[in-house]
Parts: structure tokens; C-alpha cells; sequence
């Protein structure tokens, strides 16, 4: 699967690039939640999932991955799992949730796609509520850390919202 926009295109991730994407989680692991290897690899055979590598459209660099789940859910829901960009504040991440929205919209013809996120990384809900996601509501202390306990928000687009944001 591929689907190109002008800086950036998602890919579907090659296994060659699993411990480079291992690293970019590293590096953000305050935020995202760590995936071996052998869960990454079991990934990319898996109907249910996109796990899609964010490249530059210029030279083929990877510069992420993105995890979204439910291919196979009925109900036509898509969660959007997981996004790392290595290169911070270039747009890579806006653009790549763009290609994300019109895959899931556009090209599988979803209904809903849906994501959480930590409510202190306020980098990716501003992110998230730039792109047009709606706040739907906050899991109190809904994951267990080593430092205490995290809340989490969740932000949906409808299909009819995506459309919407053409006009």
C-alpha cells in the first residue's frame, strides 16, 4: 500500500525497516509505548492492521511509522493506534495524519477513525485538534506508569467532518 503527498508518503513498512522504527520509539518514549521487534514484524502480516513507514517523497528517508487498526472491523472504525516522526516541527506528522484521513476516508471508505493520546502531550493534541479531530472525552488514570498513573484523550473524526473540512 502507498498513498503520496508532496513531502511525505506512507508506505507500507518493510521489515528492513523495523530497527530504525525500534530507535524513533526510543526516542519517544515518554509519549509512545514501546513495540519489540517481533511484535512489529507479527504487525506486518496482520489483516487487521496498517503499519505504515512515513517517508520523504524526495529521497525515500524514513522518517516514522504510523499503526492504525480495524481493517477488518465491520463497523467500518478505524483507531489510529500510533504516529512517530523522527524529524520534529517540518510538517512530516501533519502531512502524514493528512494521507492518514484520506486513506481512511477517501480510499477504505470509513466511517470513523479515532485515536488517544496522553493529556500532557499537548505537542500532538494540538496536532490532533489542528487536523480537526473532535475531543470526545478523558479516560481518568486509565494507564498504570512508573511514575503513577496517566489519563488519556479521545479524539475521533466522522467521515462527514473530513468531507466537511473541503468546503
Amino acid at each position: 500500500m502507498e498513498i503520496l503527498g508532496s513531502s511525505v508518503k506512507l508506505i507500507s513498512t518493510d521489515s528492513a525497516d523495523i530497527d530504525r522504527i525500534i530507535e524513533f520509539e526510543k526516542l519517544n518514549k515518554t509519549f509512545v509505548h514501546q513495540y519489540s521487534k517481533t511484535r512489529h514484524e507479527s504487525l506486518l502480516n496482520e489483516k487487521d492492521c496498517l503499519h505504515l513507514s512515513v517517508k520523504r517523497t524526495a529521497d525515500n528517508e524514513l522518517l516514522g511509522h504510523l499503526i492504525a487498526f480495524g481493517l477488518d472491523d465491520i463497523t467500518k472504525i478505524l483507531e489510529f493506534r500510533r504516529i512517530v516522526i523522527n524529524k520534529k516541527g517540518k510538517g512530516y506528522g501533519r502531512e502524514a495524519i493528512s494521507l492518514l484521513k484520506k486513506l481512511c476516508f477517501e480510499v477504505l471508505g470509513f466511517h470513523r477513525l479515532w485515536l488517544d493520546v496522553y493529556d500532557d502531550n499537548t505537542r500532538a493534541i494540538a496536532l490532533y485538534e489542528s487536523q480537526g479531530f473532535v475531543l470526545e472525552g478523558t479516560l481518568r488514570d486509565n494507564i498504570k506508569s512508573k511514575t503513577g498513573f496517566r489519563s488519556q484523550r479521545i479524539y475521533s473524526m466522522l467521515e462527514n467532518e473530513y468531507k466537511a473540512s473541503f468546503h
